[in-house]
């Protein structure tokens, strides 16, 4: 690539059947795994269950050239930038009321936004909640007023103007008074109508997004990206293809990547040195809830208490008052190899993630207590 390319995430948002993902389809030119609703649970219940990527590109505008630092000296001597590029990445997010949690996270990584509104429904209660989720999540705002194919064609004009003045009224008392408020047909005709009847008003839409891209990216400044530096992503999304596993995509902040390479992917999440998970001590159909507050001791003599159970998994965590020692930390980090079936009591220390990992040495647990036959309550006892 002889020039830059500049990527702006641009998420869209709307109450469910706005016709988000048509609208995201009609605009894109290049599509991810996970876009457009491919997953089979999506197309068999005919909504978007998690998010989607797609993206397009436009030319990129002359103002924001100055503003972008050259990767090279050769670019910085006035070589030619007329192939820069700016990349909008469409982040296609769920409109059902009970996947506000997805809706939340794609609001994480938008930059703008794109409120799409049924025009024959107006403001819906899902659209209210991506209005509130974008004045905290994002600094600048289009409106996207869909499905004007379905109005009458005597009353289109009208019907369009007339909810533009309810949608400015309602857009006075945010940060977003005075958002553009463009009118589109992502779709005309519906979901059944044929691929050959071309979306309405796209390119006006296209125009609207570089104009306030720039106007944004005039109010930020553009990360600078060291590709020389060490390698290090900030993974955005995560999701499954069948037959091939698990994929990650984010945000390289520094370094650079190529096909082949090995990645490296360190343990999401570690709780503290006083915390460890045990595992295959009790059957799965075992009430470990029974069992929460007894010591227990780990063959590497460290002293713990059950603390709390993982549901009807078998996993409980024991708390490590003392917490762990070097060595049995030692002993309990993982490995990338793949773990083989548990056998007896076995603990590996509390990591995210971990269900992949191999503990480099079996550790073991002891559990000693008794029960009195003329005890009605079944009390555990154990000595002090």
């Amino acid at each position: 690539m002889a020039g830059r390319r500049v990527n702006v995430n641009v998420g869209v948002l709307g109450h469910i059947d706005s016709g988000k993902t048509a609208l995201a389809r009609a605009l894109s030119t290049t599509a991810s795994t996970a876009a457009f609703d491919k997953q089979p649970q999506s197309r068999e219940r005919g909504i978007t269950l998690d998010l989607g990527f797609s993206c397009f590109s436009v030319p990129l505008p002359a103002r924001l050239r100055l503003a972008i630092p050259a990767p090279d000296p050769a670019l910085e001597a006035g070589h030619d930038l007329g192939e820069s590029e700016l990349q909008v990445t469409l982040v296609d997010c769920p409109g059902h009321a009970s996947l506000i949690r997805t809706i939340i996270g794609g609001a994480q990584i938008i930059d703008l936004m794109m409120l799409v509104i049924d025009v024959t429904k107006g403001m819906q209660t899902q659209s209210a909640e991506c209005l509130v989720i974008g004045q905290i999540a994002c600094q600048k705002l289009i409106v996207v007023l869909n499905k004007v194919d379905l109005l009458a064609e005597g009353k289109r004009q009208t019907a369009i103007d007339k909810m533009t003045k309810k949608m400015q009224k309602t857009l006075e008392n945010t940060k977003f008074q005075g958002a553009p408020i463009i009118a589109v047909a992502a779709k005309p005709g519906g979901p059944e109508a044929p691929e050959t009847e071309a979306p309405q008003g796209i390119s006006e839409l296209i125009e609207v997004l570089s104009a306030w891209i720039q106007l944004l990216m005039s109010q930020i400044s553009i990360p600078v990206r060291d590709p020389s530096g060490p390698f290090l992503m900030s993974v955005d999304h995560c999701f499954s293809i069948k037959g091939q596993g698990t994929v990650m995509t984010g945000t390289i902040l520094s370094g650079s990547i190529s096909l082949g390479d090995s990645v490296e992917i360190p343990a999401l999440k570690v709780i503290d040195n006083y915390s460890v998970i045990g595992r295959s001590l009790f059957k799965k159909e075992t009430n470990i809830q029974q069992f929460v507050g007894l010591k227990v001791q780990l063959s590497t003599g460290e002293l713990g208490i059950i603390n709390s159970s993982f549901g009807q998994s078998g996993k409980f965590k024991i708390h490590i008052p003392g917490g762990l020692s070097p060595e049995s930390k030692k002993i309990l980090t993982p490995s990338l190899k793949k773990r083989s079936r548990a056998s007896g009591g076995e603990v590996a220390k509390q990591e995210e993630g971990a269900e992949h990992l191999e503990t480099t040495q079996h550790v073991t647990l002891i559990l000693s207590f008794k029960r009195y036959v003329f005890d009605t309550h079944k009390r555990m006892v154990q000595s002090p």
